[in-house]
């Protein structure tokens, strides 16, 4: 009776499957519509006890829906086999209040809130939450009728769905998009950091437009080193060659020393990564550091047990510079290229001496 209702819901234009008497005595299960008589399908027909409960519960749970139902006065909750798994508990019969546990602290309230207005609101719900901390938790959908029409009894009965991918490619989306628009604001700091550079140097126009030119296609070649190990290209990349590549326009206007060892290299895949890690580097500095002009900047890279490990050192930024808050989009998006992607971690300072970052990410 459960699953009978819950598909009734799910699916309002397909009735429960009715034996059907036929001339011939044969009897036989059918489909049939909202409308009596009418069949769904031109000669469906299920023989014998094939379609059954169980064949019901699998195809709902091959989709990803789970069945559950909840009681109000007794706070307790009944789970099915996918609901349980959802949860992470053995338990048919759990208390609620050990579900709400269970629920992400950034979701906790909002998701203990419309899961007690689905008891009393009479209309069609669906609220979304994680079961879990951290990247794997699992992203539930709450879905059903609420008030009088949603119970059996004293039963609430709903469904969950995993929708965890699709909330995965979401986020997945709006970073792609936030991480384009950052990268296009930077690129438009750093032709404005490197204009300023060659303007202090250039001594006629012609040689300013030239200079300006050979920069900007330096820096193309490093872009386009990355985006061809994105696009198919296997090879190791040395870190110390992408590094070079990345600050070679700058190397006019500050003094930087470049020091990674062969063995330190991005493994196919990563390269694009480790791109991205330097030019918000470099593109800081340009703002705020040792790049905007007279500064002195060192980049180590070394081997260390089973790991690289890379140091990127400035010194105290001119005065002229603002200062570096550290807390922004490129923050963020370190953070996540570094930890996430690669697996490592990383630590960044900055006091009156200048900035210090350091990064380590083991050799998979």
């Amino acid at each position: 009776m459960y699953l009978k209702q819950q598909l009734n819901e799910a699916l309002p234009e397909l009735e429960w499957p009715r034996r059907v008497m036929y001339r011939d005595g044969a009897e036989r299960l059918v489909l049939t519509g909202t409308q009596p008589g009418k069949v769904m399908a031109e000669g469906l027909e299920l023989a014998g006890d094939g379609w059954t409960l169980e064949n019901f519960t699998g195809a709902i749970h091959r989709g990803g829906v789970a069945l559950w139902a909840w009681s109000p006065t007794r706070r307790m909750a009944q789970l099915d086999a996918l609901c349980r798994e959802f949860w992470g508990t053995s338990e048919a019969v759990v208390g609620i209040d050990e579900l709400f546990k269970r629920v992400n602290a950034e979701d906790r309230s909002g998701m203990i809130e419309d899961w007690w207005a689905s008891e009393r609101d009479p209309q069609a719900y669906s609220f979304d939450f994680r079961i879990g901390e951290g990247p794997d938790a699992r992203w539930i959908s709450a879905r059903g009728i609420g008030g009088d029409a949603g119970r059996v009894g004293e039963w609430v009965q709903a469904i969950f769905m995993d929708i965890t991918e699709r909330k995965r490619a979401e986020e997945t989306e709006r970073l792609l998009t936030a991480e384009l628009a950052h990268r296009v604001s930077n690129m438009f700091t750093v032709a404005q950091a490197l204009t300023s550079i060659v303007a202090r140097e250039a001594k006629s126009a012609p040689l300013f437009a030239e200079d300006l030119s050979r920069r900007f296609g330096v820096l193309h070649e490093a872009t386009a080193l990355a985006t061809r190990s994105q696009h198919g290209d296997h090879a190791h990349v040395a870190m110390g060659t992408l590094a070079e590549r990345i600050l070679a326009p700058y190397r006019d206007g500050a003094n930087i020393d470049i020091d990674i060892e062969d063995a330190v290299a991005a493994p196919p895949g990563k390269v694009n990564d480790y791109a991205m890690i330097f030019h918000e580097l470099a593109t800081n500095s340009a703002k705020y550091g040792a790049l905007s002009g007279g500064g002195m900047l060192q980049l180590q890279g070394r081997m260390e047990g089973g790991a690289s490990r890379l140091i990127w050192k400035e010194g105290p930024a001119p005065s002229r510079a603002a200062k570096a808050e550290g807390t922004g989009f490129g923050s963020r998006l370190l953070k996540q290229t570094i930890e996430r992607s690669l697996g490592g971690r990383f630590e960044r300072t900055i006091d009156a001496s200048g900035l210090r970052f350091e990064m380590v990410v083991p050799i998979a």
